[in-house]
């Protein structure tokens, strides 16, 4: 089930990576040129896609880091207090079975 959520923001990282690596290179060709404008508009879409690729990246790194936070303070909290987290897993399960009861 991850899996295939981590090879598609792999894959779309790679599409990311490989635009942005073709863009910088249209940049540094466009350096050999006369023109002036073109070399300021690769620049500019040169720098907006490194940023947008940079926020992607920021992006799913902060959500990572705070899933994995998480998961670590209710494994923290389970094996400190082990009675508690069945007791909490109980209470779900009894509101969970009122919830699919009463639906009959």
């Amino acid at each position: 089930m991850f899996n295939r959520t981590t090879k598609n923001n792999d894959t779309d990282i790679n599409q990311d990576v490989s635009l942005l690596a073709d863009t910088l290179d249209d940049l540094l060709k466009s350096y050999g040129s006369k023109t002036k404008e073109e070399v300021d508009s690769a620049r500019g879409k040169a720098e907006s896609l490194l940023k947008e690729t940079r926020a992607k990246l920021n992006g799913r790194n902060r959500v990572t880091q705070a899933a994995k936070d998480a998961g670590e303070h209710v494994d923290d909290y389970v094996h400190d207090k082990p009675w508690h987290g069945v007791g909490i897993g109980t209470a779900v399960g009894i509101v969970i079975g009122a919830l699919l009861a009463s639906r009959r």
